[in-house]
């Protein structure tokens, strides 16, 4: 059967040989059947942390979902305030940040852990959509420029994200 690359409000994923609605998709328990790339033995790590900072209920839960499914301990903000609280208390390994985010934005929480002594280590991946209404190229240099590792943009692939947390929780 051909691949289906099905699109999130949060990432894409491509599913072989089966049919997922986009719906149902969201509310399986993943990894469901027929995507081998989103669970791979190397992935599963029960002592990792990882901290997702999102306002969008449905993209924080999706993301949550995904990571949880690689066998990573997930907790979840709503807010910059809070993802400086969270991560001050949980101290996680790594930390997924949107830009947008109510009261405070993505890259003044992230310039705020990286000049706290007790967070500063932890990695800040920014996760975001690409508009124009908010000035997300600015934010995204700002946050850049304050220490976030990198950017990865709305919609991304699950097999990207899955290489990103490779990347700064088995180093």
């Amino acid at each position: 059967m051909r691949d289906r690359v099905t699109l999130y409000a949060c990432f894409t994923a491509i599913i072989s040989g089966g049919s997922f609605p986009a719906r149902k998709y969201q509310e399986a328990a993943f990894p469901p059947p027929g995507i081998a790339c989103a669970s791979t033995p190397a992935m599963l790590n029960t002592a990792k942390k990882i901290l997702i900072v999102d306002n969008n209920d449905s993209c924080r839960e999706s993301l949550g979902a995904f990571i949880k499914g690689l066998g990573y301990e997930v907790f979840e903000a709503a807010t910059g305030l809070e993802a400086i609280d969270r991560a001050s208390s949980i101290h996680p390994n790594l930390i997924m940040m949107d830009l947008s985010l109510p009261g405070m934005n993505g890259d003044e929480a992230t310039a705020r852990l990286k000049r706290n002594a007790s967070t500063r280590h932890i990695p800040v991946v920014i996760n975001t959509s690409w508009t124009t209404t908010c000035n997300v190229g600015d934010r995204a240099t700002r946050a850049l420029d304050a220490g976030a590792e990198e950017i990865l943009y709305k919609p991304f692939h699950l097999t990207m994200l899955r290489d990103v947390l490779r990347t700064y929780l088995l180093a």
